[in-house]
């Protein structure tokens, strides 16, 4: 580049750089909220580094701990969750999140634990009374599944995940949408 400007050589290298880096933006908070799970890890990697309270620790952690769920590694998300809730042990969704990796792990009764301490938490949050349901239905108790699966209804009546489960429960036929990773104990495809 004989001749080149350095303003259009810095201009070069800092496309190339980008380019390395597809699918990340500028702004870490983004990144961490991103639907790539590898841009969400970086970005809340680089949230963790930024953190000055015990809590914005907790979100950049949960944010990766998430992330290495939607990437099926969940030994990795159980590791994010754990030190999340050792940063800040009031912060209900690290409790549902290590909940939905041990569910991942297949390991119910662990996760139940947790789903337990995100709801004494936040005893509104359908999404981990929906997951609760599940890790009951892996250990058997129909009946806790349905209550849960009831729970959900009356918090949110058009969901159709929970309308579904209960009345398969009930004898009423089979769901109305096929079980998949969307409803599927940890969320992911990689696990039941």
């Amino acid at each position: 580049m004989r001749g080149a400007s350095p303003i259009l050589i810095v201009g070069l290298a800092a496309c190339s750089i980008l380019a390395a880096n597809i699918g990340a933006r500028a702004d870490a908070a983004q990144d961490c909220r991103s639907g790539i799970p590898d841009a969400r890890v970086g970005g809340c990697s680089r949230l963790l580094a930024e953190a000055r309270t015990a809590r914005q620790r907790a979100i950049a952690l949960d944010g990766r701990c998430w992330a290495h769920i939607d990437r099926t590694a969940f030994a990795e998300a159980v590791s994010d969750c754990n030190a999340a809730i050792r940063a800040d042990d009031q912060y209900p969704y690290a409790f549902h999140n290590r909940g939905v990796a041990y569910a991942g792990l297949q390991n119910p009764s662990a996760a139940i634990v947790d789903f337990n301490r995100a709801l004494a938490m936040r005893p509104n949050f359908f999404n981990t009374l929906l997951n609760r349901a599940k890790a009951y239905l892996a250990l058997g108790n129909t009946q806790a599944a349905m209550r849960d699966y009831e729970d959900v209804l009356r918090l949110k009546p058009e969901n159709e995940e929970a309308r579904s489960a209960l009345a398969l429960l009930r004898g009423g036929g089979p769901p109305s949408s096929p079980v998949n990773a969307a409803n599927s104990l940890c969320g992911s495809s990689g696990c039941t």
